[in-house]
Parts: structure tokens; sequence; C-alpha cells
């Protein structure tokens, strides 16, 4: 545990206790980011994770769905403790692109961060949305996300909706517990922004919307589909947006 987390990783976040190491503490192999985000680095990955999913019917899985559920195991990492920390204890972490780097399982998924340093303490403005949380969005998620669409032709707005399905989930977190700092709110108001201050689209805006389906129930739904039903043993997600998956969780049992 780096000590000046320790306070993070209480209640609901000391399951990710562990997630993230310095690197004189890691203990094995440590891949950059950058290396890993290359069409070699992609290649060694998905092809170790797609032995999960290899049948005598399906020699091949579905690129895209494959890169899509990889994914998942490496956005919610670099979203739920570098992101918590920013909004509840004011501190930057050295989670960019040409600094972090990441320990691997057997399938090739992400298991750990790993980062040079304890990062920085930030001082931002109260509902200055952008200064706290663009720069983990430009100095991470976007190249990680265009390398991963170009290696592969997955669209963008699936990788950026389980973004933002994560993102979501952790405010949710933070806002439920017993005194969260007004951070939080900020945090959560990024998700009501279309645009940035320079025109830029906000890839966060609104990642989930909840609708009232026949039964009268508020479902929590995906903006766009993460297509992981295209791997085999996979079905849709519990909240997936597929009309399709909807009325299958409505069917009565």
């Amino acid at each position: 545990m780096l000590p000046s987390l320790s306070a993070l990783f209480q209640g609901p976040l000391a399951v990710f206790h562990d997630r993230v190491l310095l690197t004189p503490q890691a203990q094995g192999d440590v891949v950059p980011v950058q290396h890993l985000f290359t069409p070699r680095g992609l290649d060694d990955v998905l092809d170790r994770y797609a032995g999960a999913f290899t049948t005598p019917v399906y020699r091949r899985p579905d690129r895209r769905a494959l890169v899509s559920q990889w994914s998942k195991y490496f956005l919610a990492q670099v979203v739920y403790v570098p992101v918590a920390a920013n909004l509840l204890l004011d501190r930057r972490l050295p989670v960019a692109f040409d600094t972090l780097g990441v320990q691997l399982d057997e399938l090739g998924l992400v298991e750990r961060l790993v980062i040079p340093h304890e990062g920085e303490h930030v001082s931002v403005p109260k509902g200055d949305v952008e200064a706290r949380l663009r720069p983990l969005m430009e100095g991470l998620l976007w190249p990680v996300i265009a390398s991963m669409t170009a290696h592969t032709g997955i669209g963008s707005k699936a990788l950026w909706s389980n973004v933002g399905h994560y993102y979501a989930y952790l405010i949710g977190l933070l806002q439920d517990l017993p005194a969260p700092p007004p951070s939080v709110d900020d945090g959560a108001r990024l998700m009501g922004l279309s645009c940035f201050a320079d025109g830029e689209r906000n890839p966060l805006y609104r990642p989930v919307r909840h609708v009232e389906n026949a039964d009268g129930q508020v479902e929590s739904l995906r903006r766009v589909c993460c297509i992981r039903y295209k791997l085999p043993g996979l079905d849709y997600c519990g909240n997936c947006p597929l009309p399709a998956a909807c009325a299958m969780r409505r069917e009565p049992a």
C-alpha cells in the first residue's frame, strides 16, 4: 500500500488496496503502458486472452469484442484509484501514458498499476471539473483508446462507454460516503458536460441513463453496448442498452 493513499482504502475502496504499487514494490514483470498499447503489445495480450474463449467452433473470437472485454480490466483500474485519489485526497497520481506500468496475469489481464512515485498534491478551485479530471483523460485515456480502436476496429464510443460505466459507478460509491468532500460533486458534474470549455466533446457525457421499464422498475443502462455478447460463453451484460437484452431481463422467470 502507498502511504499517501492509506486513507483512501477504507470502506468500499478497501478492495483496491493492493492494485497500485510503486516501482520498487512490484515483484515480477512490469509492462510499460506505452509498450502495451502498440500493435505488437496488443496482439500479445489479446492472443493470450483469446484462449479463454477459443472453442472448436470459435477458433478466432471476435477481435473487437475481445479488446472491449479485455479493456475493462485496464480501464477499471485507471479509473477507480486515480479518480478517487484526486477527488478525495486532492492527489494526482502519475498515471500518464509514458509513466504508467502494469502487471498482467496469465491471461494477459491487468492486475495492478505500477507508478514511479506517489504523485503530487493538487490545489483545484471548487467547481473546476476540467482541471481535476481532464489530465487523466488526455494523458492516458485518449491515447490508449485511440490505440485500441486503430488496431482492432472497435468504435471508440464502446470503449469510452466502458470508462463511463466504471466512472459513474465510482462516483455513486463516493457520493454514498458519510461525508464526501465537495470535489465529489465536481466529479459528478463532469458527466453533465457535453463539451469542455475549448469546445472538445466530453466522451464521459451522460455515460449511463436511467429508464423505467414496463414493470415500473428503474434500470441503469449504458449508453453504448460493449459487445461482449459476441464472445462465446458470455451474454449481454446486466445494463446492456440493446432492446433484445432489455427484453430478456424483463421476461418472467
